[in-house]
């Protein structure tokens, strides 16, 4: 209108300025399209995988391989909600091309894994009339958040001391060769298995017994129903369950037992003949990155009955519990020498039930060691109630 009213009335100066003022903001658009920011970062997450709770640091080297982009540089680094929402940052560099490092942390309060990225940067012309947004050239990463373990210092008596039969430990002594378990030579024996030592001591073939399997087996159940537990939140009885279950878990793989983990959504882990920090690892991944279920009956966990008949403990983790459920449980457990049930002290949780008290004595009745955990308390602190 400037222009206008300047061409009508002959001013050439006003007319000059006002078309400078027109032009001006497509000058600055053409700028940030021949001129874009090329930007290219790398990430690393210290550490990567950490237990709910904890912090890890995100740090960033950021390049601009443009040497025209003059207008400071507005990054944002996106992330899930759960670890924060990522995090902002202005680098204001002058002409040529730089790096330059950054960092901020993430806490996870949730369990699961977050993407970290993509990385974009927001730039403008010199006067900033315009703005353009940029990706920046690099992947993105993954913080992988496992469910807290707790450190639990003992098994209940009796817990896990092997599968029926003849899977029973068979230990080589400590004081030395003497000690091997030994039996009578049968007929059939290798004569590989002959303890000769012994055998001369006592004047007669005697066989090697150290070879028996030693294979402890356990069930552990952990009940991720929707529809049991009323507070689904990182500090709700559900993650309290998981975080339970993994203690458990790790207890139990450092004590070299034969493991399984079933929720009703089918079987978690197996860890077979696998032991040592892989086996544990591979048990808090796929813990990691169990869901909850849309099932309403807890008996859904044994669709494979061999898993849990064949163990010589079972250790359930539940969330409220019902007549049907309570029944499963105990059906399940019927031929296993150690039987115990972690349940949600209900009133704490503000959800009293009486059918799940039933339930609870149900399960007593049936040779389970029923323990419950409140909100708010630590699993050592419900763990430490099963002997008692």
């Amino acid at each position: 209108m400037a222009a206008v009213a300047a061409a009508a009335i002959g001013e050439i100066d006003l007319l000059a300025l006002a078309l400078a003022i027109t032009v001006l903001p497509l000058l600055s658009f053409l700028y940030l399209v021949l001129v874009p920011p090329r930007l290219r970062h790398q990430r690393s997450l210290e550490p990567s995988t950490m237990p709910v709770g904890e912090t890890s640091r995100v740090v960033l080297r950021a390049v601009n391989d443009a040497p025209a982009q003059a207008s400071p540089l507005r990054i944002s680094d996106a992330a899930d909600q759960a670890v924060g929402g990522g995090a902002s940052f202005v680098i204001a560099r002058g002409f040529g091309r730089w790096q330059q490092g950054v960092s901020y942390s993430v806490v996870a309060d949730s369990r699961g894994r977050f993407q970290i990225g993509p990385l974009t940067a927001k730039a403008t012309d010199p006067l900033a009339m315009a703005s353009r947004t940029v990706t920046s050239a690099g992947s993105d990463s993954t913080l992988r958040v496992t469910p807290k373990v707790w450190e639990l210092n003992e098994l209940p008596s009796g817990a896990g001391l092997g599968a029926a039969g003849d899977a029973t430990p068979q230990r080589i002594g400590q004081a030395g060769a003497d000690d091997v378990l030994v039996r009578e030579h049968r007929h059939g024996d290798d004569m590989r298995r002959v303890h000769w030592k012994m055998s001369a001591k006592r004047d007669d073939l005697m066989v090697r017994l150290e070879e028996h399997p030693w294979d402890p087996s356990s069930t552990l159940i952990v009940d991720t129903r929707l529809s049991a537990h009323a507070d689904h939140g990182p500090r709700g009885s559900l993650e309290w369950a998981v975080s339970a279950v993994a203690s458990v878990a790790r207890l139990l793989l450092v004590g070299r037992y034969r493991l399984s983990i079933v929720a009703p959504s089918g079987t978690v882990f197996e860890s077979g003949h696998a032991v040592g920090p892989l086996a544990r690892q591979a048990m808090l991944n796929a813990l990691t990155d169990l869901a909850s279920s849309e099932h309403t009956w807890l008996g859904e966990a044994f669709n494979d009955p061999e898993a849990v008949s064949s163990a010589a403990s079972v250790v359930a983790v539940t969330g409220l519990l019902s007549a049907a459920d309570a029944a499963a449980l105990s059906a399940a457990g019927a031929s296993a020498r150690s039987k115990i049930a972690l349940v949600p002290d209900a009133p704490t949780w503000g959800t009293p039930s009486a059918e799940h008290e039933d339930a609870c004595l149900l399960l007593a009745k049936h040779g389970w060691t029923v323990a419950t955990y409140a909100q708010g308390e630590t699993v050592p602190e419900a763990w430490g109630r099963v002997n008692a």
